[in-house]
């Protein structure tokens, strides 16, 4: 322990004796010696403590034989006397001394760890985990080394870990929210362990998800040091923490814990704030410590909600937000840390437990993930399959499986309503709980529907909720809707979906299924009985595959929304689409068969500069913008050679066009009149070997998957061409 000064030792003994004793501790002249700290526990029985000052070892023993007059005195009065002997040095022959005498002889750290557990707190804590701050495979103590990184106040101010762990030592209540899986635990873990050290009045930190149902500061620390093994440090403990002796970190406010549970959005207001007394006694009984507490924002209505559940008040505390995901830099630094990786592919989520759960892969595992076209899809669901199980081990009331049977129903549920207007009731969840389990929820099961993972809270007020990461809720529906067309589930014929699948989505379904006849008929029978949107996403499905012919046989939708139509280099037939929304449509190089676009309102049309160009098969439709797109028939007019408008080709099909990669074929489609095919095998051999692209296989054939982080490079070389002064337009020359 680093030196402190005498005057110290002695505040901090006192403190500590009054914690052991009650505050009837003073200083008394006894038999004409000062004794700095007297506890007169009964009319018989005295606690007599000396603090020495001194280094000599001469004094010391002075100081020592005084105790011993004034505990030689006492018994002489019949009053028995235990003395304690305090200095801020350790000296083995002193306390050799001080055992010849029946005296106790201590330095402050051991005075400490001998009443209150001061070390073996700081010990035991520091093995067990910290609320979800946990190995993913082992569920024990999350032991990767941390990456630091910056929590945000409503101001725009950022923190570290230091600074909250200086304003907590000023007495501050800070209140640290965020997403699930973004750090809050692991935030409350550095603070710990900063804390704690050389500290004889150790930070006590709590998961609150251990303490259902306690209502009081008594029963949560006796509980806590129970679960430690340091029940008998109970008593001193909580007078200490009484005399604002402790800094206090309370983990999980969202996960103490209701049992029961209420459609009724008053009723679960009231019901979360009876579930928050025992924080509310801490926080009451402890006003003068400094105190972090940890959180879901979203399990509360609003910050009004949460300051009266928690007994404080907003311009008593400081509400600190966890980041979403990592910046560049840290996910840089992250990884570096704690995996053997160089870096991570494109399409990887910076959640940081995303990015935990990514280091739990071999690297070849994660490299193959990469090379794979459909790598992407399958981590999505190595994902989500994680964070399910996460959660349940976390509150084991739900299955896995019930958890992720909820989240895909109430993502396909939001469909429903528009972006905007896009929320989840108390309501909603707890039909979707009904729906997947067939019984209604009750007792501990509640508290998981509260804190449903990728939810979050409309706005300040209200208990709806809305998906916060629309990455993940595009990926759920994608899994729900290939459940719903691998099964050919009727019963969502009927249903009203407005919301497109997303194109995560899209890809997630595309890998797992391909269009048939059979499918068809489901899709038709869907589009009868009033779910356009199904039909909608079953087109986009096509076009996303990118096949060279696409045969509809006859198929029609009508009042659908698409997000994008990409007809480019595509023969269609046989298709009816009216009276649709679109989002975006792409019309490079298409060729139409039996094909009628009728009523339709589109947003935006890249490939032509005007309504007169639109093809035949538009009918009546409104078009908001049109844009002259750099499209493979504006290459062609070009004054360049055909290697380099070969390149053009190649970078706009690979990097600036829909898909999850393209064939060889696919590339030359819309160029064969410009296509130099030896300049091809050079230009693409120079994107494998630099990593610019990557060959994976596909289901009819090999893909060409490019990377995503080089689309700034490949975009400079579209825009300024001959004077992009790229290697690649060399090679192309």
């Amino acid at each position: 322990m680093a030196s402190i000064s005498w005057q110290q030792v002695e505040k901090d003994t006192i403190k500590l004796a009054k914690a052991i004793w009650g505050e009837n501790v003073a200083p008394e002249t006894i038999a004409g010696v000062k004794c700095d700290a007297v506890a007169k526990i009964d009319k018989d029985y005295w606690i007599v403590i000396e603090i020495s000052k001194q280094n000599s070892l001469a004094k010391l023993r002075e100081d020592l034989a005084k105790l011993n007059t004034v505990k030689q005195y006492l018994i002489s009065k019949n009053i028995f006397t235990k003395c304690y002997f305090v200095t801020s040095a350790n000296h083995p022959s002193i306390k050799d001394s001080g055992d010849s005498l029946n005296i106790e002889v201590h330095t402050l750290q051991t005075f400490a760890n001998n009443f209150l557990g001061s070390e073996h707190y700081n010990v035991e804590r520091s093995r067990a985990h910290f609320g979800s701050a946990v190995n993913p495979d082992s569920g024990q103590k999350d032991d990767s080394e941390y990456t630091p990184i910056f929590y945000i106040d409503d101001a725009g101010h950022r923190y570290t870990v230091s600074n909250i762990c200086e304003a907590l030592k000023a007495g501050k209540k800070i209140i640290l929210v965020g997403e699930f899986g973004t750090g809050k635990s692991r935030c409350l873990m550095e603070v710990f362990n900063i804390l704690a050290k050389n500290n004889i009045f150790p930070p006590i930190a709590i998961n609150l998800r251990d303490h259902w149902g306690h209502k009081r500061l008594s029963y949560i620390i006796r509980s806590h040091l129970d679960l430690l093994g340091l029940e008998k440090f109970s008593d001193s403990l909580i007078r200490s923490l009484r005399r604002g002796n402790h800094l206090i970190l309370l983990d999980g406010i969202d996960e103490v814990g209701s049992q029961s549970w209420s459609g009724d959005a008053a009723r679960l207001t009231e019901i979360r704030k009876i579930s928050l007394e025992g924080v509310r006694d801490i926080i009451s009984l402890c006003n003068s410590s400094g105190i972090l507490l940890t959180g879901r924002e979203h399990y509360f209505s609003s910050d009004e909600e949460m300051l009266e559940c928690l007994g404080l008040s907003k311009d008593k505390i400081l509400k600190l937000r966890c980041p979403d995901e990592f910046s560049d830099d840290e996910i840089k630094q992250y990884i570096q840390k704690n995996t053997k990786l160089q870096s991570v592919p494109e399409w990887v989520p910076r959640k940081p437990l995303i990015c935990q759960l990514l280091c739990r892969l071999d690297p070849e595992e994660i490299k193959s993930l990469e090379q794979n076209a459909h790598g992407e899809v399958e981590f999505f669901e190595k994902i989500f399959d994680a964070i399910c199980d996460r959660e349940t081990r976390i509150n084991p009331a739900i299955y896995k499986d019930v958890l992720k049977n909820i989240l895909l129903y109430l993502a396909q549920y939001t469909r429903k309503f528009t972006e905007l207007k896009e929320c989840i009731s108390i309501v909603d969840i707890n039909t979707a709980f009904y729906k997947v389990t067939g019984y209604a929820p009750i007792d501990e099961s509640a508290v998981l529907l509260q804190r449903l993972p990728y939810l979050g809270r409309v706005g300040s007020g209200g208990s709806e909720r809305i998906f916060v990461d629309t990455y993940a809720r595009d990926g759920l529906r994608g899994l729900s809707l290939a459940n719903i067309l691998t099964t050919q589930d009727k019963s969502i014929a009927t249903e009203n979906w407005i919301q497109p699948i997303g194109q995560l989505g899209i890809k997630i379904v595309a890998n797992k299924i391909s269009p048939s006849q059979h499918l068809k008929k489901f899709i038709a029978y869907c589009s009868n009985h009033g779910n356009a949107q199904v039909v909608c996403d079953y087109i986009t499905l096509h076009f996303f595959l990118g096949l060279d012919i696409i045969d509809f046989k006859d198929l029609s939708v009508n009042n659908g929304n698409f997000d994008e139509l990409d007809f480019i280099d595509s023969t269609i037939k046989n298709i009816t689409i009216t009276g649709c929304y679109i989002k975006k449509m792409k019309l490079d190089n298409a060729k139409f068969e039996k094909v009628h676009i009728t009523n339709c309102i589109i947003e935006n049309v890249e490939g032509i500069l005007s309504y007169d160009k639109l093809p035949a098969v538009f009918d009546n439709c409104t078009v908001d913008n049109f844009k002259d797109a750099f499209t493979t028939s504006r290459i062609r007019e070009l004054s360049i050679t055909n290697g380099q408008k070969t390149l053009l080709a190649i970078i706009k099909k690979l990097f600036f066009q829909p898909g999850s990669g393209r064939q060889a074929g696919a590339l030359l489609r819309g160029a064969e009149e410009y296509w130099d095919p030896d300049k091809a095998k050079e230009i693409l051999r120079y994107m494998l070997t630099n990593q610019l692209i990557i060959k994976a296989p596909g289901a009819h054939g090999d893909l060409y998957i490019p990377k995503r982080k080089q689309s700034a490079r490949m975009g400079k070389i579209l825009e300024l061409q001959t004077n992009c002064e790229d290697e690649l337009w060399e090679i192309s020359t």
